[in-house]
């Protein structure tokens, strides 16, 4: 072997060893490993347990759930979900329909349907209800392997409910009470 070589060939097999690429797990293993997580929410959604819903969230990680506003951050999903879970039972399933991956991301696309029955301490205008409709979650691969939320938005097939309110009444333009008169400046005496 020519002794230039021998620098090269170990100069490559350093190089090759510093870099900062991941090992991505193969599609049928990352299928298998988010598969598992979602079990773990659902089952956790299903318990009332908080924590480990947020859990399965990145620390930057939001959650669009139906008719509400976005949760951004794990401490704000786990708020969520402990004052959620004190109005009553949540009973949570997930559906996968497609899920595409490219290194450390993956995107799943599937089915949800969330039964929520309420009880005395749920908020006044928050009936027992049901809900279905499709879901799209961002996943990464964190630095120790394992996949976690970084966005999750279920978009409800069933319309909001309308509350009836009564109808905002025009506004009358001022009329002076003299047609001679110029009107008075408003907040000076009439």
């Amino acid at each position: 072997m020519d002794g230039r070589a021998v620098p090269v060939i170990a100069a490559l097999v350093l190089a090759g060893a510093c870099t900062n690429v991941k090992k991505v797990p193969e599609v049928s293993d990352v299928r298998a490993d988010i598969d598992a997580v979602n079990e773990e929410l659902v089952d956790c959604w299903n318990a009332g347990e908080y924590e480990c819903v947020a859990a399965a969230f990145t620390e930057d990680g939001w959650q669009m759930m139906p008719h509400t506003t976005a949760r951004v951050g794990t401490d704000d999903i786990q708020r969520y979900w402990q004052l959620a879970f004190g109005w009553g039972h949540w009973e949570v399933s997930l559906a996968t329909s497609l899920l595409e991956t490219s290194g450390p991301v993956a995107i799943e696309r599937g089915k949800y349907t969330i039964q929520f029955a309420a009880d005395a301490s749920a908020p006044p205008g928050r009936p027992s209800s049901q809900d279905r409709g499709n879901y799209v979650t961002h996943w990464r691969l964190d630095a120790a392997g394992r996949w976690r939320i970084a966005a999750q938005a279920l978009v409800s097939e069933i319309p909001a409910r309308v509350v009836p309110v009564q109808p905002v009444q025009q506004a009358q333009p001022f009329q002076s009470p003299d047609p001679g008169q110029p009107p008075a400046p408003p907040g000076s005496p009439q």
